[in-house]
């Protein structure tokens, strides 16, 4: 009787314990920002006599390469007045870490962006040589 007592006890602190084991976070690492671009996607809202009546709504589309990939990555702002960090521009180094579907991005002031990964390709560092003029 003992013995099961233990081991249930054993199992439900395991159990317990479980999840803080997935919560790990990958650690950030320096990326570089390549490209920053604001866009529109149009919405539908309804329809009116089978004529769709739409709303553009912003997103930012950007560019970062970390290590050897490029990651290009969109961000939907909670509304239309919101803007990325102004220190965040074609050829800036930012804080981040890359999970499989999502780009995390650390602001100035120590809090998260969340980007989600639309495309990724390698980077291609080799020098493109030129041709011989004929």
């Amino acid at each position: 009787m003992r013995r099961r007592t233990v081991l249930f006890s054993l199992t439900f602190l395991l159990s317990l314990m479980a999840p803080c084991l997935y919560a790990a976070q990958k650690p950030y690492s320096t990326g570089k920002i390549l490209d920053v671009q604001q866009k529109t996607r149009d919405k539908v809202d309804l329809y009116l006599v089978n004529t769709p009546v739409t709303t553009a709504v912003p997103y930012f589309e950007i560019s970062i390469e970390f290590g050897n990939t490029d990651y290009v990555a969109e961000y939907t702002p909670r509304h239309s007045a919101e803007q990325l960090p102004e220190v965040w521009g074609p050829g800036e180094t930012v804080k981040g870490r890359v999970d499989k579907h999502h780009v995390y991005l650390q602001r100035p002031d120590g809090s998260e962006l969340t980007l989600i990964i639309t495309k990724r390709s390698p980077v291609d560092k080799e020098t493109i040589k030129e041709k011989p003029q004929e």
